[in-house]
């Protein structure tokens, strides 16, 4: 039986560049080497090209979708470094391409600032053609521009673009930026995908948004189902691009950044070291500015607590973040934000682009948890329940394990019809789930040419699959292994020196 291959494969949260990712090479004491890519990365790459070639039709497009670049904890060259040996490793066998020539990227939180260089780039390119903008662009047409107004053509980036063209057989290779959102549609305009990184469905990542709405006279934001993508990124975009995107090149802040990140992952540590910080920045106040914690700021809220809140809503959430709940793929809170993005500003942006949102076949990419799932959800204004997939993550920064986590990459046919590679999850008592293909479970997978055609080929190429899930596991469990031997040994030196202390108090 011929098995169609893809016409999209989409990959997100690889973090390449980071320690904590699972396809970076570090040495047995967990020292990484960004440039050099990990076993995993290397039978991912094998596995992938074996998978591919099993299959007929021509290359797919590769669709990035956000937090690949791990630009919020590492330097420019790391990061750099990482997505070169990526393109060799993965997107290339022996320097044979194995996806088209054109590259789909939609940043996410972590790699936000390519959406800034985006920005200033497409400003930069109406210069040189005579025409100065009122502003920066505040997001890419949904779809194709064929399908959008005249002239709303896609960025290229140029540093990726020129990353890849620096390989072998690829001097044609271009990388576009679609921010925040990436639409697919089909010719009737009956089926649509939307994908995008997960980050504005969380609520840490839209809270000026949530802050606007609270403050007295002000509108934005009020009326949820009227919050739009350009609403989301012109209110969150710098919040979102300074505390996720830009520490990675900002020297020893960014370093004290990667201690804060580690505190903010802890519920208990987060909740005090906000307390400590609100502290700070009201005696800073009172000292420079002669604003007393207690000055009254509107309706009986005292700069104190306009402080604490504010914090507590941004900082402090961290922890209970839906990257965070490690127990299930998605809370109930998680659901309606869920809903919330689907019914709200995906809605409205499918409206705009002059469609029937509510006849519409939708189907929903995202990422950001590092929770693979697949499911069918109501959501309201959609006649169809809204199929839904997560491609999960390939990170391990803290040292659980827990059968949530794990990746998946997103294989899409030509009538957008959708399957799940179910790359792993976390290894629990031992053992790893094979490499397999999901579809939602519901009368999609019936008539799924695309679940059918993956579920074939991965068992073509089991051998290469099996090697990989042993890679996989291996890695996740030392990065496990390794920050727990971390946490342990900071905390033996946090005791040793407090008893150090009391002792030379009770001696004096």
């Amino acid at each position: 039986m011929a098995l169609t291959a893809p016409r999209y494969v989409c990959l997100s949260d690889l973090h390449l560049g980071a320690a904590y990712s699972t396809l970076t090479y570090a040495d047995a004491a967990g020292r990484p080497d960004p440039a050099r890519p990990s076993e995993t990365q290397i039978a991912f790459g094998r596995a992938l090209s074996a998978l591919l070639g099993a299959m007929e039709g021509p290359p797919p497009t590769l669709i990035l979708l956000g937090d690949v670049l791990d630009m919020g904890l590492s330097p420019m060259g790391d990061v750099a470094a990482a997505f070169r040996a990526f393109v060799q490793t993965v997107m290339q066998d022996d320097g044979r391409p194995l996806f088209a020539p054109r590259v789909l990227y939609v940043p996410g939180n972590h790699d936000h600032h390519l959406w800034r260089i985006a920005q200033d780039q497409h400003y930069l390119d109406a210069l040189a053609q005579g025409r100065i903008g009122d502003d920066l662009i505040e997001h890419t047409a949904l779809f194709e521009p064929a399908l959008e107004e005249p002239g709303a053509s896609r960025i290229a980036s140029s540093m990726l673009t020129q990353l890849m063209r620096g390989c072998a057989g690829l001097a044609d290779a271009r990388v576009e930026i679609a921010y925040p959102n990436l639409g697919l549609l089909d010719p009737a305009r009956r089926r649509c995908v939307v994908l995008h990184h997960g980050h504005y469905i969380d609520p840490m990542y839209r809270v000026m948004t949530i802050l606007n709405a609270q403050a007295p006279g002000r509108s934005a934001g009020r009326n949820p189902a009227r919050v739009t993508v350009s609403d989301l990124e012109s209110q969150n975009g710098a919040w979102v691009d300074f505390m996720w995107s830009d520490l990675g090149s900002s020297g020893v802040t960014g370093a004290g950044a990667g201690k804060l990140y580690e505190v903010m992952r802890d519920a208990a540590a987060s909740h005090d070291f906000t307390q400590r910080l609100a502290a700070l920045l009201v005696s800073k106040l009172d000292s420079s500015l002669g604003m007393s914690g207690s000055l009254d700021v509107f309706q009986g809220v005292t700069l104190r607590q306009l402080v604490l809140g504010a914090l507590d809503a941004t900082l402090g959430r961290g922890a209970e973040s839906q990257r965070d709940g490690y127990a299930q793929v998605m809370s109930t809170d998680d659901t309606a934000d869920l809903r919330w993005f689907l019914s709200g500003p995906v809605k409205l942006e499918l409206e705009q682009a002059g469609l029937d949102a509510s006849a519409l076949e939708l189907s929903f990419v995202f990422g950001h948890s590092h929770k693979p799932f697949e499911d069918e959800l109501p959501v309201a204004g959609f006649d169809r329940p809204v199929g839904v997939f997560n491609t999960g993550g390939w990170v391990m920064d803290q040292p659980t394990m827990a059968s949530a986590q794990g990746a998946s990459a997103m294989f899409i046919g030509e009538a957008l019809d959708i399957a799940a590679l179910r790359l792993f999850n976390d290894p629990v008592n031992g053992s790893i789930t094979p490499v397999h293909a999901r579809g939602v479970g519901g009368f999609r997978d019936r008539d799924n040419p695309m679940l059918a055609a993956l579920s074939a080929a991965v068992e073509r190429t089991r051998p290469a699959w099996d090697a990989f899930s042993r890679n996989a596991q291996q890695a996740t469990e030392s990065r496990a292994t390794l920050l727990l031997d971390e946490f342990f040994d900071a905390s033996v030196a946090v005791v040793t020196a407090r008893a150090a202390m009391t002792a030379g108090k009770a001696r004096a």
